[in-house]
């Protein structure tokens, strides 16, 4: 499950450096059907000494100290999912829609304070037209489905994005009405990263920098790393503990770039919508 890789992630200190620069790699052994491909990938980079009870076991509280306060997920592989399960890379989107529904009940479960997911890069602008609207669709019915959900268990969710102005007019509305019914929620708060590049971040905190000292606000000598994050779109929240990404990439592919300098990076071979 998700809470394992979690926990194993997290709690194993100057070992999870390792998990961090290991790939998943795929071989006979590997768990199918409902058994874990993070717990599965937790062994394979660590080994059995570091597996216990306190990491591993299904159940039973989950210690807050290996609870990471700030979770990031790339959640990749919906095409290649729907091709090979439905014959339609488009139903993978929807599949994967569902699998974020559950992410988030396990992070509710777990007591996670922040959930950040990328659900639609700058780049993906560039993707077939039919995709670009069936995603665009996707996010107009998530909205109206979460909105009850979120207000029930006090979730906050916010949008996270550097280049607002390309949504459609549907997609915006609808993700400002679901901000809106969930601004006061002070349980989790989940990022939904729409329309949204790492670099673009960086530019857009440099200008406003840039605007800072025009304006006689501040000086260059005087600006810090946290004068630059307070003006990134994660301003004020604890940057990830840990990043899960899934699908078999290795790469960032634009996504919080700066706020990422220390996360513990997982990567796992299953496609998102697979991720139990």
């Amino acid at each position: 499950s998700l809470a394992t890789l979690v926990v194993a992630s997290f709690a194993l200190g100057a070992a999870a450096s390792k998990l961090g620069a290991a790939r998943e790699r795929s071989s006979s052994s590997r768990p199918r059907g409902s058994a874990s491909a993070f717990a599965w990938l937790v062994e394979r980079v660590l080994g059995s000494k570091t597996r216990g009870p306190s990491l591993c076991c299904a159940g039973g509280p989950t210690p807050a100290a290996v609870v990471p306060r700030h979770i990031a997920v790339i959640m990749d592989g919906n095409r290649r999912y729907g091709r090979l399960r439905h014959n339609n890379p488009m139903q993978g989107h929807w599949d994967g829609g569902q699998t974020l529904v559950e992410c988030v009940k396990w992070c509710l479960e777990l007591g996670i304070e922040v959930l950040t997911v990328y659900a639609f890069s700058t780049e993906n602008w560039n993707r077939d037209a039919q995709e670009v609207e069936v995603l665009m669709n996707i996010l107009c019915k998530y909205c109206a489905q979460f909105e009850e959900e979120a207000t029930k268990n006090n979730i906050r969710v916010k949008v996270l994005s550097t280049d607002r102005e390309r949504l459609p007019p549907s997609v915006a509305a609808a993700i400002a009405k679901l901000e809106s019914s969930t601004r006061d929620g002070t349980g989790l708060l989940l990022n939904m990263c729409i329309s949204y590049g790492g670099r673009g971040d960086v530019v857009r905190s440099c200008k406003r920098l840039c605007e800072s000292v025009q304006k006689g606000e501040t000086t260059v000598d005087s600006i810090t790393e946290e004068d630059f994050a307070m003006r990134l779109e994660t301003a004020g929240m604890p940057d990830p503990d840990l990043l899960i990404r899934t699908s078999g990439e290795f790469r960032l592919s634009n996504f919080l770039l700066f706020q990422l300098a220390y996360t513990e990076l997982a990567f796992v071979e299953k496609f998102w919508p697979e991720i139990t």
